[in-house]
């Protein structure tokens, strides 16, 4: 028996009839599916069925309420936000339109449906854990298998691209104590593994500016940074971690982390600075994604 964790595992709390915040933040509002917004961070929260907007400030600026269980998203260049939906009736990539318009890209070739991420053409990879795959998909939607357990993939949840174009896969149970690994997989699909200590339970992965990874350990409530050759550069931070997923990093190097166990956001400083709660979300916030188109 597979072991699916965290976002199909013990993610439950109340929820209202509309499908809004059941903790009194009853503010949704579908104007908010206009795309995107700049310098707005967007986050999943699985518990509610909901995106949600903050500003740089941490301020509640909106939201809209999703099909049922958002995992991961990531908007595309022209402003699209994609979303993994890991509803067990039907998991699927839902794409937003800048003009609201909101479509399914992709219902097959899904298992649990957790991170996503585009590589420079425009191609969109989804971590999927419950079968130990990375499915790819064109541009148009066209879905072809990346990755299986026999490149190494075992519960794969996180992804990210560092600025090779190589993609680093964070698997929950991997690595020779079995509790997780990170997978580095060159852009024809060659893969190695690029880290197996310092983890437990990792997550979510997000890389600085000089290159360095950082991978969220959601059972052991820390984050532990990597030098761009895999050495264990040791725990970054430490403090106001409560069950970390998703992580982002904002264009002056502070880290945000979704807070799982706490419904909430912390921010650190770039040398690792607990800088406090950034925000409080309506429940579950799994990961974090700006607009940032490239140049």
């Amino acid at each position: 028996m597979i072991l699916l964790l965290l976002a199909t595992q013990d993610i439950a709390v109340g929820q209202s009839a509309t499908g809004n915040f059941s903790a009194g933040s009853n503010d949704l509002d579908t104007a908010d599916l206009n795309l995107p917004r700049r310098n707005t961070i967007y986050v999943t929260d699985y518990r509610v069925d909901a995106i949600e907007i903050f500003s740089l400030r941490g301020s509640h600026v909106g939201g809209f309420d999703m099909p049922v269980k958002p995992t991961g998203l990531v908007f595309d260049n022209a402003g699209n936000l994609y979303v993994a939906s890991d509803d067990p009736a039907g998991n699927s990539i839902q794409k937003f339109a800048p003009d609201g318009t909101v479509s399914v890209f992709a219902d097959s070739g899904l298992s649990n449906p957790s991170a996503l991420a585009f590589d420079s053409a425009g191609n969109l990879y989804v971590a999927n854990p419950a079968n130990n795959t990375i499915e790819k998909f064109t541009p148009d939607g066209i879905g072809t298998e990346f990755a299986n357990e026999v490149d190494g993939l075992l519960q794969p949840v996180g992804l990210a691209f560092d600025m090779a174009g190589n993609l680093y896969v964070s698997n929950a149970i991997g690595g020779p104590m079995g509790i997780g690994s990170i997978e580095k997989f060159t852009p024809d699909g060659v893969g190695s593994v690029f880290a197996d200590t310092g983890l437990r339970t990792p997550f979510g992965l997000a890389f600085d500016s000089a290159g360095n990874l950082y991978v969220s350990n959601n059972r052991s409530n820390t984050i532990e940074k990597f030098s761009p050759t895999g050495q264990d550069l040791g725990v970054f931070a430490s403090t106001g971690l409560h069950g970390p997923l998703g992580m982002m990093f904002d264009r002056t190097g502070n880290l945000y982390v979704a807070n799982v166990d706490n419904a909430t956001i912390e921010k650190f400083s770039p040398t690792g600075q607990d800088l406090g709660v950034f925000a409080h979300t309506g429940g579950g916030p799994h990961f974090l994604a700006m607009f940032r188109p490239s140049q």
